[in-house]
This record gives structure tokens, sequence and C-alpha cells, in this order.
């Protein structure tokens, strides 16, 4: 029997239901009727109003296939003598037919199957193909994508699948106004620059920081354990905290799921790269109150770079709880342990971006040490994430993460080159790491309504909490030639350089109202408040510790019209913080440096279709960078400011056969405030900061072969284009634009008999035609990277 004795589950999580003409990919066992009615909400994220009365002593049979939500209730429904009665103002209840047969008996339905095209989708779950409609990352709430007043991507599983991506990086290739891999090959993090401005090593993962304090203690993230990537641009200071005013990038775990999923894999590829991985979920009780979700990964691999490896061991269990309809537990953990050759890898700028009289330096030369350099990380995080409904108004949720993650790195690298063009001078840095980090989020949800106006209140507090001790070594480590290296000549010997631990600790509360009004207007407003608190103990040098605290108020507004043809014009205002460590030469603590950004955006979503067009206009300011104090020149003052503008069209779309995504972004960006010169003297005001192209574009489309052609064959590719940059903030050094392919194939070997059902086999290229280009200089030592050159990996998976 049902534990609900009131209008159940789906009553008390929304006030509506409705019924939508796409079609849901659904696997319900034979169950109870009520319990299959909840697991049809589950699995499609509707809402349905029922009384447990009417569905006792009724039974439901396995539901499996493609069914519009109506055609499952329908099913379900049959010869239980309950029909679905439209409700005013949208949605359905259960009621009885006039005449009920047999109604003190149990029915039992047969099992059907249809089909359909279209998953409905909740924001932290699956997508089918790549269009999303809705996320959490812009307002803390499940709402659509339409009714944000930022510009919001979500890169889905299908597209990261198709694309074979190997990180965050590769993941956001194809999203506009986004440099994903400026630093080329760089194990220590994922270097993602937005509109203009640098990200940091900071990234969210399900809507928590994951925290990085250094260039040696970054996190990298397997994508593999990843449902889907949202990125949310523009300052988001209002519901995150500190953070560069670029924008934020969010990654989404894989959870447990109410169908069962099974899948196993092996990855064979250039640079001798062997990898397998597992994907498994179900249902734990046949009531569905709990289910599991297990994703491992092992992989072992050469990289483009002599005696460098990339050696990665992941495993992320999860669980979810359901003791009612009103309260669900999810507890994700994940372990991840990188073994890699180096951490740090940069070449002279004359052998790379300038012609050297000897050539230019490979792109596979290594100007480290064999068998001392390394960069070996463990990281492992446990968290849960908690909702409670109490009502038809108030929710609560919370999140909660701690992690713990170490590094113990050591490179070899660049330091001048000589007068002769192919002789570098060397250092050894070493850096031992050790991390922790605990951040939790509450946040109580209260949604109304009165009269033609509807409010969804988001009122939360999160706090984070993180401890980093760090030790540093130094040393000299004599000459290599660069075009006939040989290694081990001199004796290197570090030696400490630095001992400190860093304590930082930040506490914010926000409030934030979306408000609608007559479903067609949506205004979003929301403030915050924060409090943050910096330690530095310096063990070798207690005099050099230090202390700092801030404080800071953002704030957020933004509009958007929904219109019946599918367009939603928007307007917004937002606002980002990020604390400044140091203090000028009257001994004042730095300011946090501001961002504040205007945008206005156009979204086109037809109706009964998979696309998504989007368009956004942007003036984006960071304000409090520090520059020369040119009275006092061995200090800084918060004179700086850096705008950036631009215009950003990303498209995806999904017909017929057909699956396209397109994505351009134009940004003008200028150091406007400035005292800072390089050694020539050069002024950097009025420049273009370092690294950040005007141009950017990207095509990406795939085709699924007919079966009169070659049945269960999808082919596709793409195009990257990253135009011309500067290499530093005086312009001296431009670096040139370059233009990627990628290829895609995948082939559903049912196509070759039954027997190879659930078979897939996949060969994918990045940068196809092995296209040689400088990612980014300015590097010390006067040094460059190279960018990822081709990599070919053939994939082959059974699910089931």
């Amino acid at each position: 029997m049902s534990v609900f004795h009131k209008p159940s589950l789906l009553a008390l999580l929304l006030a509506n239901l409705v019924v939508t003409a796409h079609a849901v990919e659904l696997n319900i066992p034979a169950q109870p009727l009520d319990k299959a009615l909840n697991s049809l909400a589950h699995q499609t994220g509707e809402r349905i109003i029922f009384s447990t009365a009417l569905t006792e002593q009724k039974q439901a049979s396995a539901l499996k296939g493609d069914y519009t939500l109506r055609q499952a209730l329908e099913k379900l429904l049959t010869g239980s003598g309950l029909e679905l009665k439209p409700m005013q103002g949208g949605g359905y209840t259960l009621v009885k037919h006039a005449v009920i047969p047999h109604e003190s008996e149990p029915v039992q339905l047969s099992e059907v199957s249809v089909s359909g095209s279209v998953e409905q989708e909740r924001a932290n779950g699956r997508v089918k193909g790549y269009v999303a409609r809705r996320n959490s990352t812009a307002t803390k709430t499940d709402s659509a994508i339409l009714e944000a007043p930022q510009s919001v991507s979500v890169i889905t599983r299908d597209q990261m699948t198709m694309q074979a991506v190997q990180s965050v990086g590769e993941a956001l290739r194809y999203s506009a106004g986004i440099v994903a891999e400026a630093n080329g090959p760089d194990p220590r993090a994922d270097t993602i620059g937005m509109r203009g401005f640098s990200i940091g090593r900071d990234q969210f993962r399900d809507g928590l920081r994951n925290y990085a304090f250094n260039n040696q203690g970054g996190t990298v993230v397997e994508p593999f354990g990843l449902e889907r990537v949202e990125v949310l641009r523009g300052p988001s200071s209002i519901l995150y905290g500190q953070g560069a005013p670029g924008g934020l990038v969010n990654l989404v775990s894989k959870r447990p799921t109410d169908a069962p999923l099974h899948e196993v894999g092996i990855t064979l590829g250039q640079y001798d790269r062997k990898q397998i991985h597992l994907d498994m979920s179900d249902l734990l009780s046949d009531d569905g109150a709990w289910s599991y979700r297990v994703v491992g990964l092992i992989q072992d691999s050469d990289t483009q770079i002599d005696h460098v490896k990339d050696d990665r061991i992941y495993i992320a269990p999860s669980l979810t709880w359901r003791p009612s309809e009103f309260t669900t537990l999810t507890l994700l953990t994940d372990y991840q342990k990188n073994d890699r050759g180096q951490g740090y890898q940069a070449w002279p700028r004359i052998g790379t971006l300038e012609n050297s009289q000897f050539g230019k330096v490979s792109s596979s030369r290594f100007l480290g040490e064999p068998g001392l350099d390394k960069y070996e990380q463990e990281r492992y995080a446990v968290g849960y994430q908690f909702e409670h409904i109490f009502n038809n108004t108030f929710t609560f949720r919370q999140n909660l993460r701690y992690q713990r993650m170490t590094t113990d790195a050591i490179s070899t690298y660049l330091r001048a080159l000589q007068a002769d063009q192919r002789t570098i001078t060397r250092e050894t840095g070493g850096n031992e790491d050790a991390v922790d980090n605990l951040v939790v989020d509450s946040h109580l949800q209260a949604k109304w309504a009165h009269g033609a106006f509807e409010h969804t209140v988001l009122a939360g507090m999160d706090s984070q909490r993180l401890n980093n001790d760090q030790r540093r070594t130094f040393a000299l480590a004599g000459t290599l030639d660069i075009y006939a290296p040989v290694y081990g000549v001199t004796a290197i010997n570090p030696v400490e350089s630095a001992n400190i631990e860093q304590h930082q600790r930040q506490t914010g509360a926000y409030l934030q109202d979306q408000i609608k009004y007559d479903g067609k207007w949506v205004a979003t407003v929301g403030g915050r408040k924060d409090w943050t608190r910096m330690e530095t103990d310096n063990l070798r040098t207690p005099s050099a510790s230090s202390s700092q605290k801030d404080e800071a108020e953002t704030w957020r507004t933004g509009l958007v019209y929904l219109a019946e043809n599918g367009l939603a014009p928007y307007a917004s205002y937002t606002e980002s913080f990020l604390p400044v460590i140091g203090t000028s030469f009257g001994g004042a603590a730095f300011k946090p440096e501001t961002g504040e950004q205007y945008e206005l955006g156009l979204r086109y979503q037809p109706k009964d279709s998979q696309s998504l067009f989007s368009l956004a206009l942007f003036d984006l300011r960071r304000q409090n960078v520090t520059t020369l104090d040119v009275q006092n020149p061995t200090f800084q003052i918060q004179q700086g400011e850096v705008r950036s503008r631009g215009v950003e069209l990303e498209m995806k779309t999904q017909f017929d056969a057909w699956s396209l995504i397109g994505s351009y972004a134009y940004t003008d960006p200028e150091i406007t405030k400035s005292n800072n010169r390089n050694a020539q003297g050069v002024g950097f005001q009025g420049k273009d900061p370092n690294h950040v192209a005007r141009n950017t574009a990207a095509l990406w489309a795939d085709y699924h072969l007919p079966s009169t052609l070659i049945e269960g064959m999808t082919i596709g590719g793409g195009v990257r284009y990253i135009g011309t940059r500067y290499g530093d903030d005086a312009n001296t050094i431009k670096l040139p634009s370059y233009t990627l392919v990628d290829l895609a194939l995948r082939y559903q070997l049912v196509g070759l008999g039954q027997h190879f059902k659930g078979w897939q086999l996949a060969l994918n290229a990045s940068n196809l035609f092995d296209k040689e280009y400088v990612a980014t200089c300015g590097y010390y030592g006067d040094g460059c990277r190279w960018g990822f050159r081709r990599n070919v990996m053939a994939n082959l998976t059974y699910r089931w």
C-alpha cells in the first residue's frame, strides 16, 4: 500500500501536470499501479495528482519503450476503472469511471511498447541528443533555459560521447565565446577563457566549487563521469560567491537512474592509448526506493610529448534513497588518480612562434629530465544532495561535498634560450600540495501564485572551508640542447624554497525571486552578501605570514519575454567579486576585484522541435585590477580596468537524421586603465589583454545514414577556428590564427545481425590533418606552448 493518504507525490511537488506531446524513453517494472505512476513521474520529471485510495489494489505490468506522457498514463490506467480529467489552469488528475468493473480485483495489464523520438528532461538528468531545454546552473532551480536572463550553454552526454571528449576543455570546443585549451597539453587544469577573461582554475561540480590554490594544484575532472557540462557566461557571484567575471563552468555528475543502464567498453588509440570503462545503474529495490550507479575508468597512455605519460584511474559510486516521494537523498562519491610524466612544458619562442636558424623545435621534444619529472595527483570526494518537499509551496535542498587532493609534482623547465638559439638553461621546481575542501549550500525554495503572478523564491546560505599545505623546492638544472637533447648530464638536487599553510573561509547569504507574469514575462531579481577570510602562515619566514578579510555585496536583475512563437528576448545586469591578496604602499588591504555586465540577448526555440538558437550582446568590465604604483614602483595600486564587449551566436538543432552545432563569437577587449609597462617601456593601457582572440567560430554536423545505405552508421565532423591574439599585454607578440578539423564515425553493429545487438564501434580523430600551431606564449623564460596535435581513437562499447 502506498504511503500517501492525501494527494500523492506529484501533487505536492508541483501544482500542475503538463501532458507533453513529446515521447519519453521509459522502463517501468511490473508493480502496484500507484508505484508505477510514481515511477513514471521520476523518469519523466512530470507530476500527476491522484489519491492512493483510487489506486489501491490495482496492478500495472512493465512498460517499456518510448511514450508520450499521455500515452503512458492511458496504458497504465487501462482496465483500472480510472481516467484522466483535465484541471482548470492545466494539468490532469485521476477520477473513477462512472462504472468500475471488478474494482476490488487486481487488474494485470499486458506489456506494451511504442516508439518515439524526444525525451523529457530534468535539469540534472540525461538528454537524448544535443539540445537541452532545462538547467539548474543559471538560477539554482530546475528551470527552462529560455527563462534564464544570462547566456547559458549545455553540453550533453550524447554530444560528449559522439565527440569522444577526453577532458572538460574538449567538451567546450564547440561552445560560443570559449577558448577551452589555451594552454595546450597541460595536466594541471583545464585552462578556460570566457568572454575575454580567464575563469581561473576553479570549477564547479554539481553546483559546488572545486577549489585550486596554485598552478600545480588544479583539479582535472574525468569527463566520463559527467552527465552534462553547463556554462553560465558573465558574472555569477549572486548565487556562487567569489569568481571571475567571465563566467563559470558547472560539471554535473552522473547519478543513479530509474531505468537499468549497463555499459562496458574499451578504447585503443594514438600514443599507445589503452582504456577500459564501465557505467552501471539500476534499482536496488522493487519499490524503487533505492538505486545505484557505478562509473569507472582505467587509462594507460603516452602523450604527444616524449617521456610524458597520461595514466588515470577513476571510479565514482553513487546511491539514491527515496524513503518517500517527498524526500530524496543522493550520495555522490568519486576517486581519481592521475600519473603524468611532468606538470609543466614550454618551449622557447624562437623555435616555436618564430623561426630559429635550426628550424622549429619538435612539439614532441621533452625539455625536462626523464625519471625525475612527474605529476602525481590523487583525489577523492564524498558528498550528498538532499531534497525534501514540505508541501505545494516549500522545498528544502542541501548539497555538501568534502574533497581531499594531494599533488606531488616536479618539473624541469625552460629558464632562458642562449644566444646560439639551441641551448637552454633550465630550472627544476617541485610542489607538494595537500588540499582539504568542504563546501555546503543550503536553500529554501518557495513557489506560490497570486493573480497573474507566479513566484519562485530562493533563500539560501553557502559556506566554503579550504585548507592547503604547500611545500616547494627549487634547483638549477643545467643546460640542454633542444635539437639534440642528452639527459642526465647535470646532477639536480632540489632544496626547499617555501613551506606555507593557507586557510580560506567564505560564507555567503543570497536571496532570489523569479517572477512570472501572465505566463509570458519572467523577471529575475537577486542579491547576495559575502564574507571572506584568507590566512597564510609562512613556516619558513613567519614575518611574511598574512591575514586578510573582505566583504562584498553583489546583485543581479534580468527580464525575459516568452513569445508564443518560441522567441525569448532578454536583458540583464549582473555582478561578481574576487578577493585580491596583498596591500598597497600605505599598508591598506586591497579591495576585491569586481565585475559588472550588461547583456542583451535573444533565444529562439520553436515548439515541438529539437532546436535552440541563441544571440547575446554583452558589455563586461573587470574593475579594481592591480596596476603599478608610479609613486612607489615596488608596490601596486588598484586603478586598473579591463573591458570586454562582444557578440555571441550559438545554434544546436536536430532534424530528421541530422544534428548540428554552430557557434561564433566576436570579442572586443581593451585594457582601459593601467600604469603597467613591459621591459621595453611599452604601456598596456589601450592594448588588448593577452590571449584573447577577437574571432572564434566552430561548426559540427553529424548524419545518421539511412538503412538503405549502411544501417546503423553515423558520420560526423567539425571545424574549429581560433583567430589571432596577442601573447602579452603590450601587444608585441602576436599569435597566428589556426583552424582544426575533427572527425567521428559511429556504427551500431546490429546492422550485421541481431546477435550484435548492443555493440557499437566508434572512430574519432581530433585535429585530423595534424595542424601544428602555437596555443599560447608569454611563459617564464620567454616560452610558448604547442597546441594539441592529431589524436585518433577507436572505441568498442557494449550496452544492454
